[in-house]
């Protein structure tokens, strides 16, 4: 039992000289990187000193007491300076500096003076409640520590509270224990040694975790790699060893040839593990997330591909994309294909210093099937060597040809393949790992989203051109519509009133105005919209033609200007039919011997053409829900019911508004207010 406590505090003092090695090697000169390297010093020296101790009666008790209370003291000491950081009570970390200064006093004066004090004296008497009082300070410091850290940063106290606290709780027992019995278990102390060994990697982790210490702690992953590797066969053949040993013990009779059949199957299972090449690689990924930097600078990387993409606007420069993803693995040159609407295909949309011989890729081929169930990414160099990897995917027969190429990339966003990239072989291509993969397929699906957000506002812009031409088209059948009741009327008139002068010449006044008007309608359907340029225009004029427009029918409308004598920028013939056709609503909606009356008014920088009638008015209830909703009329097939709504929306363009006050029975008043210069 001596010499396996001996072996295990030596042990423990040579993990803590390495981890104090690598620790000074990382250091950046921050403080609670120096008081940790200090903790882990004196607890080498501590292991060291203990093992010595074990095996060497010589060693001065003295000095096995001061390792021992150096050491508490060191983590306490760390410990203090993290709880101020976090503005924990000052009293606490009073308290502890207290204790363990208070313990090694205590101990030497006992020391030196103890002939003084009995004869019989024991250094033991003070060991045991100081290691007790020094354990509980840790145990209390480590409770704070957690408990009054942010959510945030439990993730990398964790492992030290397991680490450090680990070995104070431990501490407690065996000085508890001690207390208790006035004496030191022997074996309590002996497994001490390898217990702390226990907890050494854990605050190994919490100073990998918390960078904000500044130790960046550096393994070579090929040493971790054997090293672990060879702890993991070591605690495998004495696991097998404790299984034989059974075996014989309670296999009776049949025990030798059973533990001969265990061995041999056990060394044939562990020659499986060692050369099973898959085991290893997913034991060097784990080594390498778990215990390691990464490879990349993430930040970096994020900021790279986003002053990449920032110059994607859409179809004309998709080879961006490419580029984006291409600049991570030092690729020359790329494909994309692009799954576009109604396609039954992935279309070849851009390249990137590449050619564009590579065909399209059908969604039934066998390589998108695999992209869309499984999402990987395919090394071609890797399906070249090991087609089972990638379930024997049958590749297209153009791309196993293709002598560039090196990935294929699938552009995910939300679970659907948006696209994928091909990338060039890059000079001296790296062997890809689980971070190289990692990376490519995040900015992958990265990309998938900007792909996906162009389809989107491709789709949206031709939704509203069609909508712009839609709402065109029906301004104009409206146009139309009020030009053939014009026509009709003039037909309707001509049998009773075509020998009568004056019918002709208004007649062919009314003609010459509809072919113009047509001629007009004909210009905005090729040009999209009016052709008249808004210059400004006397309000009196418009309103003028307006209702001169509507003469024809019954009531004739009056109009009253008031003297007003304003202007606007407008297009005068568009703004004549708008009121034209508030005039006619007002007229169709009057019964014989009522009256329209338009007048003009001006205030406070603004003029209001007042169109009010007599007809049989409208509910609050349809003027909400009816009289502005485009294509719904009460004219049955003679309306359009547009007229309302190109009315508020002609006025709403000038900067002002409409609106419509009216009662059933009592008739419509229809105000539109327009800004004036």
């Amino acid at each position: 039992m001596t010499e396996i406590g001996a072996l295990s505090y030596a042990i423990v003092g040579v993990l803590y000289a390495t981890l104090s090695i690598l620790l000074m090697t990382s250091w950046r000169g921050r403080h609670l990187g120096a008081y940790l390297i200090v903790a882990c010093v004196l607890s080498a020296l501590w292991g060291i000193t203990l093992a010595m101790s074990t095996t060497n009666p010589a060693v001065p008790i003295l000095a096995v007491y001061c390792v021992e209370v150096l050491r508490g003291g060191a983590w306490l000491t760390f410990l203090v300076m993290l709880v101020r950081k976090i503005g924990v009570s000052r009293n606490i970390c009073y308290l502890a500096h207290a204790v363990w200064l208070g313990v090694l006093l205590a101990g030497l004066v006992f020391w030196f003076r103890w002939d003084l004090l009995s004869p019989d004296a024991d250094i033991g008497r003070v060991a045991i409640p100081g290691g007790l009082a020094i354990a509980l300070i840790g145990l209390i410091l480590i409770e704070q520590l957690y408990r009054n850290s942010p959510p945030e940063s439990r993730w990398g106290i964790k492992a030290l509270a397991v680490g450090i606290g680990g070995l104070f709780a431990y501490d407690l027992f065996l000085y508890s224990q001690g207390l208790l019995f006035n004496a030191i278990d022997v074996n309590t102390w002996m497994a001490r040694g390898a217990v702390n060994i226990l907890f050494i990697p854990f605050i190994a982790l919490a100073a990998r975790r918390n960078p904000d210490w500044d130790l960046k702690i550096f393994v070579s992953r090929q040493v971790v790699f054997y090293s672990t590797s060879l702890m993991a066969v070591g605690l495998y053949l004495l696991l097998m060893s404790l299984g034989g040993y059974a075996l014989v013990l309670y296999g009776g009779t049949w025990g030798g040839l059973a533990r001969i059949v265990f061995f041999v199957g056990a060394g044939l299972v562990l020659i499986v593990l060692l050369f099973s090449g898959t085991l290893r690689a997913r034991f060097k990924v784990f080594l390498s997330k778990h215990f390691f930097h990464n490879k990349y600078d993430y930040r970096e990387e994020w900021l790279r591909l986003i002053a990449a993409l920032s110059g994607f606007e859409g179809r004309s420069n998709r080879e961006i994309v490419i580029k984006a993803l291409a600049q991570i693995v030092d690729s020359p040159a790329g494909l994309l294909w692009v799954l576009e609407d109604k396609e039954l295909s992935y279309q070849l949309v851009a390249t990137y210093e590449a050619s564009d011989a590579a065909p399209n890729i059908p969604i039934d081929d066998p390589l998108i099937k695999f992209l869309k169930a499984d999402g990987w990414l395919i090394d071609l160099q890797e399906y070249a060597v090991d087609p089972e990897h990638y379930r024997n995917l049958r590749l297209p027969d153009w791309l196993v040809d293709y002598e560039e190429a090196w990935l294929i990339v699938p552009l995910i966003a939300r679970q659907q393949l948006v696209g994928l990239i091909m990338l060039s072989e890059a000079p001296g291509p790296p062997k890809l790992n689980y971070e190289d993969r990692d990376l490519l397929k995040t900015v992958g699906n990265h990309i998938a989203v900007h792909l996906a957000q162009e389809k989107s506002d491709n789709q949206l812009a031709e939704s509203r051109q069609f909508e712009a031409y839609n709402r065109l088209t029906a301004f104009l059948m409206h146009d139309l519509n009020n030009l053939i009741a014009q026509q009709s009327l003039i037909v309707k008139n001509a049998e009773k009133h075509k020998r009568n002068p004056e019918f002709v010449d208004d007649a062919i006044s009314t003609i010459a105005g509809s072919v113009e008007r047509m001629n007009r309608v004909m210009r905005q359907l090729k040009s999209g919209g009016s052709d008249n340029p808004a210059k400004p225009t006397d309000l009196k004029f418009v309103l003028s033609a307006a209702v001169d427009r509507c003469s024809a029918n019954k009531p004739v409308p009056t109009l009253s200007l008031n003297g007003v004598d304003a202007k606007i920028a407008v297009d005068a013939e568009e703004f004549t039919a708008v009121l034209a056709h508030v005039i006619g609503n007002a007229q169709d909606a009057c019964t014989q011997g009522g009256t329209v009356e338009v007048s003009l008014h001006e205030s406070n920088g603004a003029a209001t053409i007042m169109v009010a009638d007599t007809g049989a008015g409208m509910s609050a209830e349809f003027i909400r829900n009816r009289l502005f909703r485009p294509f719904d009329s009460t004219k049955g097939s003679q309306g359009m019911g547009i007229g309302a709504y190109q009315a508020r929306e002609f006025a709403r363009k000038l900067g002002g508004e409409l609106r419509v006050r009216s009662s059933p029975g009592e008739g419509t008043s229809v105000s539109i207010t327009i800004p004036i210069d």
